[in-house]
């Protein structure tokens, strides 16, 4: 996109991979640009400022839920287990009839009312003995770590930049204190981000240390409770895919080659607002696929059939009753593809939306005609784990993303 005046152009506008690039050909600290009355429009609509924050004084934001729950609910540890509301009433109703007609009727058969007052704290230990039985039988089990790694691909001469977010989830049995380290040159550390609604609050509690460019941390994790977090991190590494779109006819032309020694089970390609499937992706092998422009999946109905439950399992991740599948997202590598166009999610149903990280969502990347690649690896890790302490259980898990240009047979 440009602007010009007479002849020359004032400003040029252009995609540039995954980001934008303006150049300006004038200066706007110098006249007569400096004084134009205009100027702070100007910025804005350069900006993409939406045009509603200046129709009214009061603009508030809707809120939404978080996306950190999203992850939270696929890798969360499946040694969880609610109790059924339907057993908690039972629960609760035999509890009163025991404490009331039932004591009543056996203490006025035996002629001793008076001993309601030995008997009444004896319920309540065994019906609190109960309740924690009842709990460890629910909750009890091993320490557990599970990784979820989100990894753009962005290429960089003949090597990438890898541009990775990891979502950790922990569970521990006890109450414990675990350390967590980074080994990567850039990395941060944050605990989960809840809705909008709850003021972004969480429970977690973490004392984490700054080190140069990434961190050292000490984590509490309460008794028979899991708790998510995010590593954001960015490392140099050779390219472990590659890609290129090239038009063909009435299509495409897709070539992906798998640089690494691990194949990926399932593969799909976004180009033109359409979803094609690649199968699986072999170790060390390329691969091409013909596409004419109707095949696919239409990306809306795509995200709506996998992220349709989404936020009801981010809004019972954490709640100790209900199904027991509640909360839970089992589905990890077509969720996780998903979740890399959630915007898409609020257009299709109109009644809420994902607040997510900038760079997470990669909708506005598809619309500018790029082609994305999105991989799933199992059993796989990008990088070095964060954990300083040992697991018997646990898997870790990767989603590589890959945005290339859409290049002009000519030009191929």
């Amino acid at each position: 996109m440009a602007a010009a005046g007479d002849s020359s152009p004032l400003f040029i506008n252009s995609h540039v991979g995954r980001g934008r690039v303006t150049l300006l050909m004038f200066s706007p600290e110098r006249e007569p640009v400096r004084s134009w009355k205009n100027l702070p429009v100007f910025w804005a609509k350069l900006l993409d400022v939406p045009t509603e924050l200046y129709v009214g004084e009061n603009n508030y934001s809707h809120g939404g839920w978080s996306v950190d729950g999203v992850f939270g609910a696929m890798i969360e540890s499946r040694q969880i287990r609610k109790l059924p509301v339907e057993w908690l009433l039972l629960l609760l109703i035999v509890y009163l009839v025991v404490i009331g007609p039932l004591d009543q009727y056996w203490l006025k058969r035996i002629r001793r009312p008076m001993l309601t007052w030995i008997t009444f704290p004896c319920y309540v230990v065994l019906f609190s003995l109960l309740i924690y039985f009842i709990g460890y039988k629910l909750r009890a089990g091993e320490t557990e770590w599970n990784e979820l790694h989100l990894v753009d691909v962005l290429m960089h001469n003949d090597g990438a930049e890898l541009r990775g977010r990891t979502y950790a989830s922990i569970y521990s049995p006890v109450n414990a204190t675990y350390k967590l380290e980074s080994q990567q040159h850039y990395s941060t550390f944050r605990g989960e981000f809840q809705s909008s609604w709850s003021g972004g609050q969480g429970t977690e509690h973490a004392d984490v240390f700054q080190v140069g460019d990434n961190f050292k941390a000490e984590i509490f994790v309460p008794v028979w409770t899991s708790q998510l977090y995010v590593s954001d991190w960015w490392e140099s590494a050779p390219l472990p895919i590659t890609l290129s779109v090239v038009p063909d006819g009435s299509g495409w032309a897709v070539t992906v080659k798998n640089q690494l020694d691990k194949s990926f089970p399932s593969a799909r390609v976004v180009i033109a607002g359409r979803v094609m499937d690649l199968g699986e992706l072999p170790a060390g092998q390329v691969k091409t696929f013909k596409f004419v422009k109707e095949q696919g999946t239409p990306l809306a109905d795509f995200v709506r059939t996998y992220a349709s439950n989404f936020q009801m399992a981010a809004q019972q991740r954490n709640q100790a009753f209900g199904a027991m599948g509640g909360g839970r997202i089992t589905d990890e590598p077509d969720s996780a593809m998903a979740v890399s166009f959630i915007s898409h999610l609020a257009q299709t149903q109109g009644n809420y939306e994902f607040i997510c990280p900038p760079g997470l969502d990669l909708s506005a990347t598809a619309e500018q005609g790029n082609a994305i690649l999105l991989a799933w690896q199992p059993d796989y890790s990008p990088a070095p784990s964060i954990k300083q302490f040992s697991t018997i259980r646990g898997h870790k898990d990767t989603l590589w993303r890959m945005t290339v240009p859409i290049v002009s047979a000519a030009l191929h």
